[in-house]
């Protein structure tokens, strides 16, 4: 009898092993798999053109990905159709390998996109579970393939560099706060405020590898949108006064030149107040605490936070003045009107921003140290 009780268990145990063993069979090897990283998105003659960057299942999880013994191959695929599931319909018929999604980081999205025809986009992205809402997004008028094709320093691969992991690049330089679907969902159909969707290009200003210039990518500026449509694009140095108020605010550099000054900016802090009749009224009320890294003349502490001030009033009417030029609230002045008083003005007063709409520009600056003296 303990002789027929060991079999059937036996027998029991290889039926189940069959049944696990069973449920691997029929899926695919990793390598068999594209990976795709990224994703450009254009718009011309007509028609919807799909770019995708990828990589081999050994390019994503290799054991040491931070520096390679040369570059990692990118390939990019390209589809094209009338509706953007056609052009992805093309690549896909005409793939090698079955192209995988879950791995998109970043998203490039052209102008001529941007410019009438980002709702057939974020309905594209509201149907597709394997994109992401957190993904982040690019404008672009460059060629696609090109910046697609920018490898990092050390052969890293463009997985990670800037646009795909803004974190550490952006630790010292905190210009432009980084967007996501998520973020131009949330605000395309808001009757108040402005998408701000940075701007990327290559440049090959900063760096040489084994002698010859490194080309890189950086934000060039950004492109604004307003109550669904398109306003225009605003060059980097015009756009220095939002490091004032960006939300994703690291340690951040700055220099008074003609003093021999070179600071770090530690915190800012802001508070908008919103008063006014006819029209919404802003007081701005912002903080900073700085501490100095470099001071050769030995510039007295009031005279550096007088010297800040200055900057920072300067970069602020410069970025203001742009973004009245191309008729956006790019500082999301009128979202804080609309949330907490909106039943005191319409929409068409809330959005009535011009050059007497800051009331008050209160600027407090704290030195914490005096740093390094000559």
């Amino acid at each position: 009898m303990a002789n027929f009780f060991t079999s059937a268990l036996r027998i029991t145990l290889f039926f189940q092993l069959l049944f696990i063993l069973g449920g691997c069979l029929g899926t695919k090897e990793i390598q068999s798999e594209v990976y795709i990283t990224a994703l450009g998105i254009d718009y011309s003659d007509d028609k919807y053109h799909l770019y995708f960057q990828a990589f081999g299942f050994n390019n994503v999880a290799g054991s040491d990905p931070g520096i390679a013994p040369g570059p990692a191959p990118i390939v990019i695929g390209h589809g094209e159709g009338e509706t953007i599931q056609g052009a992805i319909d093309d690549i896909e018929k005409n793939s090698v390998n079955p192209l995988y999604y879950g791995h998109i980081q970043t998203i490039f999205i052209s102008k001529n996109v941007l410019d009438g025809h980002l709702d057939k986009f974020l309905d594209f992205f509201s149907r597709d579970y394997y994109l992401r809402y957190n993904t982040l997004v690019y404008g672009f008028e460059d060629n696609i393939k090109e910046i697609m094709n920018i490898q990092g320093l050390f052969n890293k691969p463009p997985t990670l560099t800037f646009p795909y992991d803004p974190n550490e690049q952006l630790f010292f330089n905190s210009f432009i706060s980084t967007s996501t679907v998520q973020d131009m969902i949330k605000r395309y159909y808001e009757p108040v405020g402005s998408i701000m969707v940075p701007s990327i290009k290559i440049s090959n200003d900063y760096w040489i590898e084994d002698n010859h210039t490194k080309e890189v990518l950086k934000i060039s500026g950004a492109y604004f949108l307003s109550q669904q449509k398109f306003k225009g694009w605003i060059n980097e140095e015009e756009l220095s006064g939002l490091d004032w108020f960006n939300k994703d605010f690291n340690k951040m550099k700055l220099a008074i030149k003609d003093k021999s000054v070179s600071l770090f900016i530690d915190n800012i802090n802001y508070r908008i107040e919103v008063s006014g009749n006819k029209i919404p009224k802003y007081t701005i009320n912002l903080e900073i605490k700085a501490s100095i890294r470099e001071n050769q003349e030995n510039i007295e502490k009031e005279t550096i936070e007088n010297e800040i001030k200055k900057i920072i009033s300067s970069q602020f009417q410069k970025t203001f003045g742009k973004g009245l030029e191309i008729n956006a609230d790019i500082f999301n002045f009128s979202e804080k009107a609309y949330r907490f008083k909106s039943s005191s003005w319409t929409v068409d007063e809330l959005n009535a921003i011009d050059e007497n709409s800051i009331q008050k520009f209160n600027i407090h600056v704290f030195i914490k140290d005096v740093g390094a003296n000559k």
